[in-house]
Formats: structure tokens, C-alpha cells, sequence
């Protein structure tokens, strides 16, 4: 029952550890290690992208009341990633190539970085949008998107009120320091508010899922399946 948004969350986790690495070193000696900074940097992107990714997936429904999405809403989502992907990857070489290594600056302070955030409220938009979709079409899950949907918009605004308390209100020495607690704090309350509401145990009313990852991408089914594991499933 290891479900293909459970790895993903687990791939997001594991992608941190690069990160975590070189602010230890840095704490030790005062230096830290330049490329495990930029290695933690790509990761912590993949790490976002990824648990993006899941959540507009869980808004379709992916894994929870379909085993597949429709050619459209994946070409939808491909694009979206992509779009993720060449921002990010323009940041990194607008750190490398443009900023002055005289002057304290933070990653986020470049053309790409605001482009990132104005993309993550679009999809928060988009998940919005789904999860209604998805909470129409299948009532009895209602409870469970509503209260995702509630938390996860905290987690999707953070980033853009983030980025522009420290970008225009923050001392450039300090706006590294106060934005990587920030980010950290945003991302580890993403991961457990997930975790606790998707905990698979008797008690906990709101796991919603029920298709099997033997179902999951299997073409000769239909892309909806039954709103529990129990009921009829009329051919």
C-alpha cells in the first residue's frame, strides 16, 4: 500500500540531507562546504518541486479516487514542472553569472526567484481549482480536502510572504540567516501536516486512500474507481 505520493514524499525528505550536511560543517568551522551548498540548493528545489508535484496530483485525485489522470491534466502538470524547473535552474545561474560576490545577497533576490513564487500561487490556484473538482465529483472525501486544502494554503503562501518581508524589510546580513530558519520551518510544517493527516491508522478519519498501487496506472481501468474499498463496482 506504499502509494506513488508517499515515495515522492519520502524523495522529498531524502532530499534535503545535502543541506543539512553543509550548515553542519559550516557550524563547526565556520566555512562550510561552498559545493554541498549548491548541491543542498539544487535538492531543496527538487525537494519543492516534488511536494508540489504531490499535492496537485492528491487535488486530481491521483491515487485516492483514480489510478490514472487524463492525457490532458498530465500534459497540464508536465508543463507546470518544466516551467518549475527552467526558473529554478535560471535562479542558480542568475546567482553564478550576475550577482556581484561583494555584495550580500540572498538566491531569491533575482528575476527567476520571483518568477518561482508567482508560480507557486498559480498553482496553488490550480490546486484549488482541482480539489473542488475532485471534492464535487466524490463527496464522502470533502473532509479530507477541506482540511488539506485549509493547511496546505498556509504552506503555499508562505513562500511569496516570505520572500517579500525579507527581500524589502530585512538588513541584507541578516536576510540569509532569517530566511533559511523560515524556509526550513515552512517546509517541515508541509511535511508533517501531511504525514498526520495521511497516517494510516484505525483512528484516524480522514485517510483517504483506498485505491490499491496495483491499480495505479493501470490502463484496461477506468480513471475513477469506486469512493471506498467496498463498494460495487458496476461494469
Amino acid at each position: 500500500m506504499l502509494h506513488q505520493t508517499f515515495k515522492m514524499h519520502i524523495q522529498a525528505i531524502l532530499s534535503l540531507s545535502c543541506k543539512v550536511a553543509m550548515y553542519a560543517t559550516y557550524a563547526r568551522n565556520g566555512q562550510g562546504l561552498p559545493f554541498m551548498k549548491l548541491m543542498g540548493q539544487l535538492f531543496r528545489a527538487s525537494c519543492d518541486t516534488c511536494f508540489i508535484m504531490m499535492l496537485l496530483l492528491i487535488a486530481k485525485g491521483f491515487t485516492i479516487t483514480r489510478g490514472r489522470l487524463s492525457n490532458l491534466s498530465t500534459w497540464k502538470l508536465t508543463l507546470l514542472m518544466c516551467l518549475y524547473v527552467i526558473l529554478y535552474m535560471a535562479m542558480f545561474v542568475w546567482q553564478m553569472k550576475i550577482f556581484d560576490p561583494a555584495v550580500v545577497t540572498f538566491i531569491s533576490e533575482s528575476v527567476p526567484g520571483y518568477g518561482i513564487e508567482v508560480l507557486r500561487l498559480l498553482s496553488w490556484l490550480s490546486y484549488c481549482i482541482s480539489s473542488f473538482t475532485t471534492c464535487k465529483k466524490y463527496p464522502k472525501k470533502r473532509e479530507f480536502y477541506l482540511i488539506l486544502g485549509f493547511f496546505m494554503s498556509i504552506w503555499f503562501w508562505m513562500g511569496p510572504i516570505t520572500l517579500y518581508l525579507s527581500n524589502f524589510l530585512l538588513d541584507n546580513w541578516v536576510r540569509e540567516e532569517v530566511v533559511n530558519l523560515v524556509d526550513c520551518s515552512v517546509v517541515f510544517y508541509g511535511f508533517v501536516v501531511f504525514l498526520v493527516l495521511t497516517w494510516p491508522s484505525m483512528s484516524n478519519k480522514n485517510f483517504p486512500f483506498h485505491v490499491r498501487t496495483t491499480q495505479i496506472g493501470d490502463m484496461t481501468q477506468p480513471a475513477d474507481f469506486p469512493q471506498n474499498a467496498y463498494e460495487v463496482a458496476r461494469k
